[in-house]
């Protein structure tokens, strides 16, 4: 909750940075590692409560962290959607798997600007 009270202020305040577009990635990169550090904390948590089901998750991570690389090799750069779409697993899961990806070091993410409609 903390965690969302900081990211909601900062929003408002346009804090890390002001208006600059690379300092604002900066803080978001800031806020997006604290995320998957307290994911990766309360996973690690939920071990205690429930070993099995620990393990089979862990299980279930490899495999989609195999299966989000292999489809890189295959076809090159690919955006979350095409991957979320060949995974048949949402948008948001799949950008998780990515950071957690290049946390460890086995991908480079990039950020391009989107086109305003």
């Amino acid at each position: 909750m903390a965690m969302m009270q900081k990211m909601m202020g900062q929003k408002g305040e346009g804090a890390e940075g002001g208006d600059n577009p690379m300092q604002q990635m900066r803080g978001m990169h800031g806020m997006c590692t604290e995320m998957l550090d307290t994911m990766h904390r309360t996973t690690s948590l939920a071990v205690y409560a429930q070993p099995e089901l620990h393990q089979l998750f862990e299980e279930w991570l490899a495999a989609r962290e195999g299966d989000v690389l292999k489809l890189i090799e295959e076809h090159g750069s690919l955006d979350p959607e095409a991957l979320a779409a060949a995974l048949v697993l949402s948008p948001t899961s799949v950008t998780t798997l990515l950071a957690h990806l290049q946390n460890q070091g086995k991908i480079r993410l990039r950020a391009e600007a989107v086109e305003k409609s």
